[in-house]
């Protein structure tokens, strides 16, 4: 009989272009196509993407709640009348649902974590209150799940929160072949790239900061999502004096085109799980360089900063690098393919349909 397996995938119903997270459910759906598994798509509300066997609640899109919307995808998921082999929930929430089938848990560091993050303080601090305290009372369903961690970073805080051993982690999938015909061994200009949301959480002023104490230019992309974070950007780039060009909403092919021109990658957000933009412009022949306090350590160790400060020589130092090491940046993002990771995660889905 084929195996019959629901997919928790609570951003569908929230918004049409696939953000890393909807790479994921992405990935999933593609994965079990190619297995001959017969799916469910579950979300909350109803999807704005194609979507095989839409399983959802609200007959309309709801774009905000995000946090909320992983929770109340619960009662979707009970919706589902078949009986199933296993829920693979790509929303990182244990929400209670081992009790119907066997319960895996695609998972980045918990929103309720004490890494650094957006949640911490402010209005978003109350935003989370509730959340906080539902997730507090789910620890049993989460020892009742597996979860498996999109970075080692992640699974040390998923043990944290949850009181569970991580013992598994698979990286998210980059769209490598895209960015790779970025990559050359020819000249490139001295200029720094930055690539995230115009959004508070991605702590792009760091970039800002970045660019004025080292002297480098900088080029922050992004979709712009946030006018007023834009425009407090561009003020503190004239206040301190930084050479920062903010680029909005440019295409694939246009943020292509400008990572075959730039050297060097900066990351600014601390307490990212993992760093999609990080693999993108290594696949490119940039040279990453990276917050310690974040999961793309894991992948790019080499020039990882502790405050901006060192950040700011280490932009310089990347600047320098030789073309052999530009290669052997290009050559270890292959490993993080959309393939690879559809091939890790179904080698332990398999597995733990098995035991």
């Amino acid at each position: 009989m084929r195996l019959k397996i629901a997919v928790i995938a609570h951003g569908i119903g929230m918004s049409k272009g696939y953000s890393g997270e909807g790479r994921v459910y992405k990935s999933f759906f593609k994965m079990l196509e190619e297995k001959g598994v017969d799916y469910f798509s579950v979300s909350f509300a109803k999807p704005l993407v194609q979507v095989r066997n839409p399983v959802y609640l609200v007959p309309f899109s709801i774009p905000r709640f995000d946090k909320y919307q992983r929770l109340l995808t619960y009662f979707s998921a009970k919706k589902v009348k078949v009986s199933l082999d296993a829920f693979l929930n790509a929303s990182g929430v244990p929400i209670p649902l081992s009790n119907f089938a066997k319960h895996i848990i695609y998972a980045g560091a918990p929103a309720i974590s004490d890494l650094p993050s957006k949640y911490s303080s402010g209005l978003w601090k109350i935003y989370l209150l509730p959340f906080k305290g539902i997730l507090s009372s789910l620890k049993d369903e989460a020892k009742k799940a597996r979860f498996v961690a999109n970075s080692w970073y992640s699974a040390q805080a998923l043990s944290k929160v949850y009181q569970i051993e991580v013992r598994d982690v698979v990286y998210p999938p980059v769209d490598v072949e895209t960015f790779s015909s970025a990559y050359h061994e020819g000249e490139r200009e001295k200029f720094f790239l930055t690539v995230g949301r115009i959004e508070r959480g991605k702590m792009l002023e760091n970039a800002v900061l970045v660019s004025a104490l080292s002297k480098v230019k900088g080029v922050i992309v992004g979709s712009l999502r946030e006018k007023g974070y834009y425009n407090k950007l561009l003020k503190l780039s004239r206040k301190m004096g930084a050479d920062i060009h903010i680029l909005t909403d440019l295409t694939p092919q246009e943020l292509v085109k400008l990572m075959s021109r730039a050297s060097v990658y900066f990351h600014p957000t601390l307490g990212e799980h993992f760093g999609i933009p990080v693999v993108e412009a290594m696949s490119a022949g940039l040279v990453p360089v990276v917050p310690e306090e974040s999961g793309a350590k894991e992948v790019a160790p080499e020039f990882k900063y502790k405050n901006v400060e060192e950040a700011s020589k280490l932009i310089k130092e990347a600047m320098e690098v030789d073309r052999r090491f530009r290669k052997e940046l290009h050559e270890r993002a292959t490993e993080f393919s959309e393939d690879k990771f559809r091939s890790k995660m179904w080698e332990f889905i398999e597995k733990e349909l098995t035991s």
